[in-house]
């Protein structure tokens, strides 16, 4: 059974076989139950989650000098296209390849170029290109949403009323998919209902 496990910044997917969870927060993703394969799109939503982390400089500590990459960092929002998406994240993958990394996966997934993550040149490109990895909305994000935990239930409420029984984890850690069949628009499901708990609109 797929599980679905939010990092402590954006909430991204996460896949956990029926015998053994996957405790990691930047893994390659597996196929999911019920023969629909999200490999890809879980794959195009973890790459903020292996963004490096700003080393300490000089002049400051490492939690200022993040800081300060952050703020230049480009910023999605709950509604961005997937065009939009896109664009963003192949500006980094650009970033990658004029810093000497050139292993992208043979198959995009909306458009998007993804690296092959475990390709030991990644990482010294990656570090090179931290300003280019687009920022989550912060709407997902719990350290800057202080509704985020009532937002996080109302997203699994709605996915139950439209049908969709996910099984939350505790502490708002994500959510398995459940056994069997699931809604053919699963994914649409999950997008709109995210928007709608999530979404300033309806504050």
């Amino acid at each position: 059974m797929p599980n679905h496990t939010p990092p402590a910044r954006p909430f991204t997917r996460h896949r956990r076989p029926v015998a053994a969870a996957l405790a990691t927060a930047a893994s390659l993703l597996l196929t999911a139950c019920g023969g629909e394969d999200r490999s890809e799109e879980a794959d195009v939503a973890s790459i903020s989650d292996t963004a490096p982390t700003a080393a300490t400089g000089a002049g400051g500590s490492g939690a200022s000098a993040a800081a300060s990459s952050d703020s230049q960092r480009p910023q999605l929002r709950l509604d961005s296209s997937k065009e939009e998406v896109a664009r963003l994240y192949n500006a980094w993958a650009a970033c990658l390849e004029q810093h000497g990394f050139h292993n992208f996966q043979d198959v995009s997934k909306d458009g998007q170029r993804i690296p092959v993550h475990s390709d030991p040149a990644l990482p010294a490109a990656r570090a090179q290109c931290e300003s280019k990895v687009p920022l989550g909305p912060p709407e997902l994000d719990r350290n800057r949403n202080p509704r985020y935990a009532d937002d996080w239930r109302e997203w699994i409420a709605c996915m139950h009323r439209r049908n969709y029984k996910v099984i939350p984890l505790p502490n708002e850690e994500g959510y398995d998919v459940p056994d069997g069949p699931i809604p053919p628009d699963s994914i649409q499901i999950e997008n709109e209902c995210r928007l709608e708990a999530f979404g300033a609109g309806k504050k």
